[in-house]
């Protein structure tokens, strides 16, 4: 008895182990996990934040590849064509991924590969060809090979890596070839070139433009703009390109004239390869693994795979070098390290946001709604949201409830619109309020004239007024005013009779760091560039402190071996009364900018360049006179003072480094002798 029950165990656990073998060595049959890695997308202060999971890993197919480079979906024929590399072969996988056909005729190192509805188009990156084979019997029917027109560059290199078909031509990116995308005719004609990168602009080569003569530019050897390394192509035939080279926009998408329309806000480094969905929503990977999704406007919905460190679970990626987008926005990823196909499924949380964007883009914003509230239900951090219910808002006429969401959504062009209407029902509903209130101010003032004209009531205040500016604390609190109108005769004063003291310049010095604090407190939304949330108080008072005490004294040293005559006390406090435009007008500009929209910023831009200005100009007085110098060594002392000032900030920097080394250090040892006792 017992006999039997151990072979029904053995042979019962036999068909377990079969079945689990089964299950593990089928090749391209669909395979469940959760997803390995975790999503983010855009949050406040424009910074990632996690959300729901948005793909999930769904099949893994192989074909016995070997390096493959390039994979693209047919639509038309509804299959998968793969650029094997290294097998020197392009293969076609059916809706089932099986082999329908493989494309060898006439191939080395295929890298590329595209298709239209009558060819497919193949880029041969070792013999610099792009052969075209026929759909039907897979026959080579033509090769595209570099053109022979002087337009195209004599020295110009012609090695395909990459080629992209749509109704208008034949696209390619050749590599190294700086003057952008290659475009054929679909004859294979060379047309031009689109699509080219611009070389950044350094602060050597603007020093350069500047003094060389045409002569030494000419001899100067010119960085070359990074070359495009992939392209894509929307529904209506607008060309994306991706250059992995631009860290600040590598993922561009071009009018029918060439020009830069949209980049994404958001720019992920390593993009190798996008492709673009009917609602022209972006998809990307990297070289390193990770998966970005953007909307049609640039909006980063979505960035997941995990790059740390490669890991055997399904559904991370170790060196992907193309992705498409197939039906139903299922993703299909080529990984040219492991040499398989890993596709991926949206979830519910992903199709709920494609549902809401779609709306969205095309300027439903009511109707799409409950869904980005529902969506916000989910997750409150998703900050495309708050842009979206803003511009439904806005439709139904709730200014102030747009107003509040724009600024979550950090939207300032939207938030000025928002606030423009708020401003403008408001003046409308107060304007004869308005009217009266200033004809009452101007009668009063009418009415103060008359009485001061025909009675002497004025006469005890302005004598009050006389003496209350007799005395010292007032008049050095005043001095400021003096300084602006006339600069000279203010550090005269300050040097040889005493016109402004050390105490009244540190409490003025008091009121200029309380106005860094009133600047992040007050300014206008539109106009502020930090908020109390993101703001360390200390932080802010530090560096308000600290810089101008550092130029002070390197204006002094500089200024001592120089033959200058200032002091140190007589430049604290001269320093300190040529911020007096600041001192004084500052307040009022915060307060402006509470009223403006971006379409009057020009206002407040214009404000601030004047007492900026001003103060400069101050400034510079005040170190000319102060040390007697002429106009010349005035500037050769301020320029000298600026390098001064950057080696006391290096030397604070090394110092406070080697004293944290140092503590450091300390730390350690105290903890193996705490460790050892």
């Amino acid at each position: 008895m017992k006999q039997k029950k151990l072979i029904t165990l053995i042979i019962s656990s036999l068909f377990v182990f079969l079945f689990l073998m089964s299950s593990l060595t089928s090749l391209t049959r669909e395979i469940k996990a959760s997803a390995p890695y975790g999503t983010m997308t855009m949050g406040p202060d424009n910074t990632l934040v996690a959300t729901q999971t948005a793909y999930e890993p769904n099949e893994l197919v192989t074909a016995e590849f070997t390096n493959p480079q390039d994979l693209v979906y047919d639509h038309y024929e509804e299959t998968l064509i793969v650029a094997d590399t290294g097998n020197a072969r392009v293969v076609i996988l059916d809706e089932e991924h099986q082999i329908k056909r493989v494309l060898d005729e006439e191939l080395s190192s295929p890298t590329g590969v595209s298709f239209d509805e009558i060819y497919y188009y193949v880029a041969d990156k070792t013999r610099r060809v792009v052969n075209v084979y026929e759909k039907d019997t897979g026959v080579l029917h033509k090769q595209i090979l570099k053109p022979d027109t002087p337009l195209f560059g004599l020295s110009s290199p012609f090695t395909p890596t990459k080629v992209s078909v749509n109704p208008k031509g034949i696209y390619i990116i050749s590599d190294g070839a700086t003057k952008g995308v290659i475009q054929m005719n679909i004859e294979g004609e060379f047309m031009g070139y689109v699509g080219a990168n611009r070389t950044e602009k350094s602060f050597a080569s603007f020093l350069q433009d500047i003094f060389f003569s045409k002569q030494q530019k000419e001899s100067i050897l010119k960085a070359a703009p990074p070359s495009p390394n992939n392209l894509s192509f929307n529904s209506q035939g607008l060309l994306y390109t991706v250059t992995s080279g631009d860290a600040n926009a590598p993922i561009k998408k071009l009018n029918t004239l060439g020009n830069i329309i949209m980049s994404p806000s958001y720019g992920v480094k390593k993009i190798v390869s996008i492709s673009i969905d009917e609602s022209d929503n972006i998809f990307g990977v990297t070289s390193d693994g990770q998966i970005v999704v953007y909307d049609s406007f640039g909006n980063l919905l979505f960035l997941f795979g995990d790059i740390n460190e490669y890991t055997e679970r399904f559904g991370n990626l170790k060196q992907p070098t193309a992705i498409s987008v197939l039906p139903n926005r299922k993703l299909a990823i080529l990984d040219s390290e492991t040499s398989a196909i890993i596709t991926y499924q949206t979830t519910d949380f992903a199709n709920l946001i494609f549902r809401a964007v779609d709306y969205y883009v095309d300027g439903l914003y009511l109707e799409g709604q409950a869904l980005w509230e529902e969506i916000i239900q989910m997750n409150e951090m998703f900050i495309l949201s708050y842009k979206a219910l803003a511009a439904a808002n806005m439709k139904l006429g709730n200014y102030e409830l747009a107003l509040k969401q724009y600024e979550l959504a950090e939207d300032r062009n939207g938030y000025s619109e928002a606030f423009w209407n708020i401003r403008n029902i408001w003046l409308q509903n107060n304007l004869l309020s308005l009217f009266w209130v200033v004809i009452g101010i101007i009668m009063g003032v009418l009415a103060l004239y008359i009485v001061y004209r025909r009675t002497k009531i004025f006469d005890r205040i302005a004598l009050l007024f006389r003496k209350l500016n007799s005395l010292k604390p007032t008049k050095q609190m005043t001095f400021g005013l003096k300084f602006q109108r006339q600069p000279s005769d203010a550090v005269y004063l300050i040097k040889y009779e005493g016109g402004a003291g050390v105490l009244s310049a540190s409490l003025l010095y008091v009121w200029f760091i309380a106005l860094q604090v009133l600047n992040v407190l007050i300014t206008g939304y539109l106009f502020s560039s930090r908020n109390i949330y993101n703001t360390q108080i200390f932080e802010l008072v530090f560096f308000s402190v600290a810089p101008l005490f550092l130029w002070i004294i390197a204006n002094y040293f500089v200024s001592t071996v120089s033959d200058g005559e200032g002091k140190l006390k007589h430049l604290y406090i001269g320093t300190i009364y040529a911020l007096t435009p600041y001192l004084i007008f500052a307040l009022p500009i915060f307060l402006l900018s509470r009223i403006l929209t971006l379409n009057e910023g020009f206002i407040y831009t214009l404000a601030n360049v004047l007492i900026y200005g001003w103060c400069v100009v101050l400034l510079f007085k005040n170190y000319q006179e102060m040390h007697d110098y002429s106009f010349s060594k005035t500037i050769k002392n301020i320029l000298l003072t600026a390098v001064c000032f950057i080696f006391f900030i290096l030397a604070v920097y090394m110092l406070y480094m080697l004293s944290k080394q140092l503590f450091d250090y300390i730390a350690q040892v105290l903890r193996e002798v705490l460790r050892n006792a």
